[in-house]
């Protein structure tokens, strides 16, 4: 059955019967239920095709593209046309009533009103669901445009980082270290979040919180002593949703920009804040005055693509801020977490 439903032929006949139903049930005729049926059916029959050709034809060619005079002429000629044929066609079949037969006589009128109501309600139909239809496909336009921005901001993750990590790893292994297994258990979650866990809408916070302390604690092996990282979560986190990767290209723009401009030495400060509904991430790092990276490069294609999907995920449910001076660059990111999860 649901194989019909999906079928648009079939969700007509289904129209056209219960109006037909409707008809017969609100028609306050005494003539037979035989001749109504019949008298209903002939009406059906001229509504079908003054509401097919204003749907696919008419509000399409002329209406929707601002052509107004020229849709007004058009459908216009159409109910006069329709009218007088109407009106024999009426006349015609109640021959066994002429008192009937005088009163579309004496009122022919009334057709013409009839066939300027069912022109105006197709035209407003198809108004109606034209905006629906491009409200639908826009949304499913941002929905593919995310999708594809996620997929890509995967494949901009710095691939130095996982080099580096792995050079690191080598290094342990050779010390023998006990940090060793730990590494490539972090390393291990950090690229099965990336490829299995964040291809949906939105993820666990909780998931998210967790990638960045795994990628936190893999740049710690790296930098050793040479950094000082600070990590703060506060809040409930359970159960609250967000956009995947929405965080990680403001915290790798901070050791691919900040840190590495940093001669003596610095520092990279991250704060995530849960209170209800509302999302409070601050990341700063130290830089080094006019050695440090211009803000038009910094971040690159990364930082571009998580402000466009910020943007269409949560148009005005966040503020993102940018703080700099000579000693340091500073992200705010406020997000208000709907209750659908977004």
């Amino acid at each position: 059955m649901k194989t019909y439903f999906e079928k648009t032929w079939f969700n007509h006949l289904i129209f056209w019967i219960f109006l037909l139903v409707f008809l017969l049930i609100f028609d306050r005729a005494e003539e037979p239920i035989g001749f109504v049926f019949l008298k209903e059916l002939i009406n059906i029959g001229f509504f079908a095709p003054l509401i097919y050709l204003n749907l696919y034809f008419l509000v399409p060619k002329y209406l929707e593209k601002g052509k107004f005079i020229q849709y007004f002429i058009f459908i216009s000629a159409l109910v006069l046309l329709l009218t007088p044929i109407k009106g024999v066609v009426s006349y015609l079949i109640h021959f066994p009533y002429p008192d009937q037969q005088s009163y579309l006589l004496n009122n022919q009128y009334l057709i013409l009103i009839q066939l300027i109501f069912v022109s105006i309600a197709s035209m407003i139909f198809a108004l109606i669901s034209n905006i629906f239809k491009h409200q639908l496909e826009k949304k499913e336009l941002q929905e593919k445009s995310l999708t594809s921005e996620l997929k890509f901001l995967k494949s901009q993750i710095d691939p130095h980082f996982f080099f580096n990590t792995l050079n690191s790893l080598y290094a342990l292994t050779l010390k023998k270290s006990d940090h060793a297994p730990t590494t490539v258990l972090k390393l291990s979650d950090i690229m099965r979040y990336m490829l299995y866990e964040c291809n949906e809408k939105t993820v666990l916070l909780s998931k998210e919180v967790k990638y960045i302390q795994n990628y936190i604690d893999l740049e710690k092996i790296r930098h050793g002593n040479d950094l000082t990282i600070h990590l703060e979560i506060k809040g409930e986190l359970d159960e609250k949703r967000i956009m995947p990767l929405v965080f990680s290209p403001f915290i790798e723009n901070c050791f691919k920009h900040g840190v590495k401009n940093n001669i003596d030495g610095g520092y990279i400060s991250i704060l995530l804040s849960v209170e209800e509904d509302q999302l409070y991430f601050e990341v700063e790092n130290s830089k080094h005055g006019s050695d440090f990276v211009p803000k038009e490069a910094m971040g690159g294609i990364g930082l571009s693509n998580v402000k466009r999907r910020l943007k269409l995920e949560y148009p005005k449910d966040h503020e993102l801020r940018i703080i700099e001076n000579d000693n340091i660059y500073k992200i705010e990111l406020n997000i208000k977490l709907n209750t659908n999860g977004l």
